[in-house]
């Protein structure tokens, strides 16, 4: 109950926030990165949360990324209906740099603000997000000391209809990767696909709301130039807990962020110089994700 009261005092504070960071730094600590994986899978499942699934970017066994939701998220994000379940799954990234790791996440409050203003209930929104923050927390109170948001600030009011520069899309300018007799067809094409490592592409993990038409999938880059390394170069390692870049079936089409709004949207300090950049990553993503939302005609 007291948690409850804390997380709803809290959704009313927030209110009066002006801006806000996509991460937050947890803990520093001198366990590998392998050592940690499995203390923060153990603490996230210990206090009921899901693991959806874990992974190296780039596949560089100095980084990982675990997926992680809960029903507060889920029950939220599920219920935006402009795609709101782009914000359904939470990140965990540990950095190895040498003999410390580093430990940092996504943060939910900026999620919420980004994601979940269109086609949401603001207060539930709040409350869930406040809910789901301090339950995370919680759980990994054992490894937190030092934490701090950190990332470039964003005010509330420009990250609802967050944009680059003016001629970049916005949330709501999702790509549309295919449309498909039913959704469960969708779902089956990209899972398949996925599995088949098609375009050099893996599945990370997978969450279903089938009575919903809803599916995510977190989706793994492989191959010597692949949008995992490219903007891992062009954002840093400190941003990882925004990736894996994630496909969503919902109702009879397929779509994915656009990168020329996502990229940026974690990662709002990058240099106006590298717009081309963006643009190339952002090009790249879309050809890997249109191969894997297609059906192959020789299955």
């Amino acid at each position: 109950m007291k948690r409850i009261l804390f997380t709803i005092l809290f959704s009313f504070l927030l209110l009066w926030v002006g801006a806000v960071k996509p991460y937050y730094r947890i803990g520093q600590t001198n366990k590998s990165v392998h050592d940690l994986t499995a203390e923060v899978t153990k603490l996230l499942l210990g206090h009921d949360f899901d693991v959806l699934g874990m992974y190296h970017p780039n596949d560089d066994e100095n980084l990982c990324v675990i997926i992680f939701s809960c029903d507060e998220l889920t029950s939220m994000a599920t219920t935006v209906t402009d795609k709101g379940a782009f914000g359904a799954a939470l990140k965990i990234g540990l950095i190895g740099r040498g003999s410390v790791t580093d430990i940092t996440m996504l943060n939910p409050h900026f999620i919420k603000h980004a994601y979940f203003n269109t086609g949401a209930n603001g207060y539930e929104a709040m409350k869930m997000t406040a809910m789901t923050d301090s339950l995370v927390k919680d759980a990994l109170s054992p490894i937190s000391y030092a934490s701090a948001y950190y990332g470039t600030d964003i005010p509330i009011e420009e990250l609802y209809e967050y944009h680059f520069l003016p001629t970049m899309p916005r949330y709501s300018d999702v790509v549309e990767l295919n449309e498909y007799e039913e959704y469960l067809e969708g779902v089956a094409t990209v899972k398949s696909n996925l599995l088949k490592h098609a375009d050099d592409c893996e599945l990370v993990y997978e969450l279903a709301f089938d009575d919903k038409e809803i599916a995510i999938f977190g989706v793994a880059f492989h191959g010597k130039n692949n949008p995992d390394k490219e903007m891992l170069e062009l954002m840093g390692v400190d941003c990882i807990s925004s990736m894996p870049i994630e496909i969503l079936v919902q109702g009879h089409k397929a779509y994915i962020l656009n990168g020329k709004y996502r990229i940026p949207l974690f990662k709002s300090d990058i240099s106006r110089l590298k717009l081309f950049k963006i643009m190339g990553i952002a090009s790249d993503i879309r050809a890997c994700m249109q191969n894997v939302s297609e059906w192959d005609e020789e299955d």
